[in-house]
């Protein structure tokens, strides 16, 4: 047996990102297509999920299989576990560069996802 006897740090900041219990959150697990971070929108593609990212480097995004949001993060091949529905803080989002919340509002609202 070994111990690990390496320092930590640990934090009683808390992380605001869930922003209500008025929609139930509903989450499920789903293979990654390469490396997804926590709080990034994902799509659904072959039944494996992949970070969304601007199209072509402009802030042009394609929402086409629009899935919800990761609630973790996840390497390729791991599991990634995803929220379906729910209320979330909008400032608390991974976006790409000079994506906006309002950007994406409408497609995440479509699917159960409410930004506050």
């Amino acid at each position: 047996m070994s111990m690990d006897l390496a320092k930590k740090t640990y934090s009683t900041t808390p992380d605001y990102f869930i922003a209500g219990t008025t929609v139930g959150i509903v989450t499920a697990a789903k293979e990654a297509d390469g490396a997804v971070a926590a709080h990034n929108l994902v799509l659904l593609d072959g039944g494996k999920v992949k970070p969304l990212a601007a199209v072509d480097g402009t802030n042009a995004l394609n929402v086409t299989g629009l899935y919800g949001i990761a609630a973790e993060d996840a390497a390729s091949g791991e599991d990634a576990v995803v929220y379906l529905t729910g209320e979330f803080f909008a400032d608390g989002l991974a976006l790409p560069d000079g994506v906006a919340a309002a950007d994406i509002e409408v497609a995440l609202r479509n699917i159960g996802i409410f930004l506050k």
